[in-house]
């Protein structure tokens, strides 16, 4: 059984579900910015996420924009709830432990985990010809996640895997994968049709505080 867990912001609601018993457990990013959690708790829980990460190869770390905008190197990049006053501490604690985290993951059966979401235009735009292949350009280059601004909710098949939204996931998604992401909030845990035949399965519950197994 694997588990994905949606954006945290802070939230320690994960401890609870590391306990159980799983293959590997994914995280979808967005480990800060919370508008009700003070800062000093959001940090910490996220040492703690890092730490566990570290002892546990099973636990596999996605970047989210709330954390991406914290980065060295990103340009112009200051999203909702950004803390300019925390920005050092976050960007060292980022960096830190950025070998732990990759954009998204791709299983073997075939699922795409990542905060947002892969296009079939993005992978495209950055000359890829797997899903994998988003890690290894963001290496080269992070700025190629910046948001992209066509539309202000994000909801455009151009958009990065930390910005795309459910509906340009389905108009142009990539093709013969499935895809868990959080970024986008709903009530409950959601799958939608994707290719037709594959699912995209939307996480991010927020105060529900949800599990998805799979």
């Amino acid at each position: 059984m694997r588990y994905a867990i949606g954006d945290v912001h802070g939230r320690p609601f994960w401890k609870k579900y590391v306990k159980e018993d799983y293959s590997e457990f994914y995280f979808t990013g967005d480990y800060f910015d919370s508008f009700d959690i003070p800062f000093s708790k959001q940090f910490k829980n996220f040492v703690e996420i890092c730490k566990t990460a570290r002892k546990d190869s099973r636990i596999k770390l996605c970047l989210g924009n709330h954390d991406y905008h914290y980065l060295l190197g990103v340009r112009n990049q200051q999203y909702s709830g950004f803390q300019a006053v925390h920005y050092e501490q976050i960007s060292a604690v980022l960096e830190d432990n950025m070998d732990l985290f990759k954009i998204l993951y791709v299983t073997a059966d075939k699922i795409i985990i990542s905060h947002a979401g892969l296009t079939g235009w993005f992978l495209s735009s950055i000359k890829g010809e797997n899903p994998g292949d988003v890690n290894e350009a963001f290496a080269k280059n992070r700025n190629i996640l910046n948001f992209n601004g066509y539309n202000i909710y994000g909801d455009d098949v151009t958009q990065s895997p930390i910005w795309v939204r459910p509906g340009s996931l389905q108009e142009d998604p990539v093709p013969a994968y499935s895809q868990i992401v959080g970024h986008t909030p709903v009530g409950a845990i959601t799958e939608l049709e994707l290719n037709g035949t594959d699912k995209l399965v939307l996480i991010d519950t927020h105060d529900t505080e949800s599990i998805y197994r799979f």
